[in-house]
């Protein structure tokens, strides 16, 4: 009898020591399950962000960041500055400002400079600059013209640098208003006595009003920033632009770590395998674990009038309509619009946006 009840006890504690290890198991397979969802709608998320992001690109590309440059596109590490194809300054300058994709002076097709010189597929008897060529077997020949050209293609992948250039620091207020009543010169006085903004890079202020104090020695470390990726920002996200008309574009979104390579023979065509380790496995999981949406927008010219938002320029209505806050102004409202810069169209417009159901033939 002894014996009987000791082989149930056994059974029933079997018995209950496989239900817990069954849910235990259902649990975690559950959680794995919320997680991969998790994971799969930040991607989503991710992918989203960069149709904004590739927008903001393709608005600011249409008159801003081009330079002539030569064979050697990176910057002179002596001057720290694109070297010029022609040395006439009234020709040529380090950063010279285009006017539209569709260049709004003649209805051409650009970007064009000044002096109206483009790329060599708009005028090749007046180019401004001359990108090369890029390896593409689907296209005829075997190569796609080079960015910004028609035809051609923009891989953005993103991160966030260590420390960006022109960076400035995060500080509020540098010019606080002293509550000591104890010195009536200063007392409740806003004085400027602090340069708003500073750079996060050291120029020597020591916080006394002396320009004596501010050094230019670390200028070139502000300018050209740190451009290290921050490890926990690689791999998350990235854009792709091809241009596929003079002012239409079809946009990839990404959100993973391909880095904005379509497939694995891009990677070899464009020599770029050291990137995943030359591993095409690799590659591979990356692509296959992203979330890409395509979309094809396209830009428009039409800018808002500078000065349209001073007619309801403050949430309170009694406040000058017309008055213009500095940039960057740390002494405004905190409910302030602040300045001319909160209308964010000074590079043209997006007209319409398409989102496309299957990713197009080219992209």
């Amino acid at each position: 009898m002894q014996t009987s009840r000791n082989g149930t006890v056994l059974i029933v504690v079997a018995g209950v020591s496989a239900l817990l290890a069954s849910l235990a198991l259902t649990f975690l397979v559950r959680m794995r399950g919320d997680v991969e969802e998790s994971e799969q709608l930040i991607r989503y998320a991710q992918a989203k962000l960069m149709l904004a992001a590739a927008c903001n690109y393709v608005q600011e590309a249409s008159r801003m960041g081009w330079s002539p440059y030569s064979a050697n596109p990176r910057k002179d590490p002596v001057s720290r500055r694109p070297p010029r194809i022609s040395t006439d300054s009234a020709t040529s300058s380090y950063h010279e400002e285009a006017f539209g994709w569709i260049d709004v002076r003649d209805g051409s097709t650009g970007p064009k400079n000044r002096q109206h010189q483009g790329t060599p597929d708009v005028d090749p008897a007046n180019v401004w600059f001359s990108p090369a060529a890029e390896h593409d077997r689907r296209r005829p020949g075997g190569t796609r013209p080079g960015w910004p050209q028609v035809g051609s293609i923009a891989r953005c992948p993103m991160y966030g640098m260590a420390r960006p250039p022109y960076a400035v620091q995060l500080t509020a207020a540098y010019n606080p208003m002293s509550t000591t009543s104890g010195d009536p010169n200063v007392f409740c006085y806003p004085l400027l006595t602090n340069p708003d903004p500073q750079p996060v890079v050291a120029n020597g202020w020591r916080g006394a009003v002396s320009a004596a104090t501010v050094s230019g020695t670390n200028y070139a470390l502000f300018e050209e920033g740190d451009h290290t990726p921050l490890a926990r920002t690689t791999g998350r996200s990235w854009f792709r632009v091809l241009r596929d008309g003079p002012a239409t574009f079809v946009l990839t979104c990404g959100g993973g770590a391909s880095m904005g390579f379509r497939d694995w023979q891009e990677v070899e065509d464009l020599n770029q395998t050291a990137l995943f380790g030359g591993d095409q496995q690799t590659f591979e999981t990356a692509a296959t674990s992203e979330v890409r949406l395509w979309y094809r927008i396209e830009w428009s010219a039409a800018v808002m009038e500078t000065t349209y938002h001073n007619l309801e320029h403050e949430i309170i209505r009694n406040i000058e309509h017309y008055e213009s806050w500095p940039a960057n102004s740390s002494q405004s409202w905190v409910f302030s619009r602040r300045t001319q810069t909160w209308a964010k169209n000074p590079v043209g417009t997006i007209r319409w946006i398409q989102r496309l159901v299957t990713a197009p033939t080219y992209w």
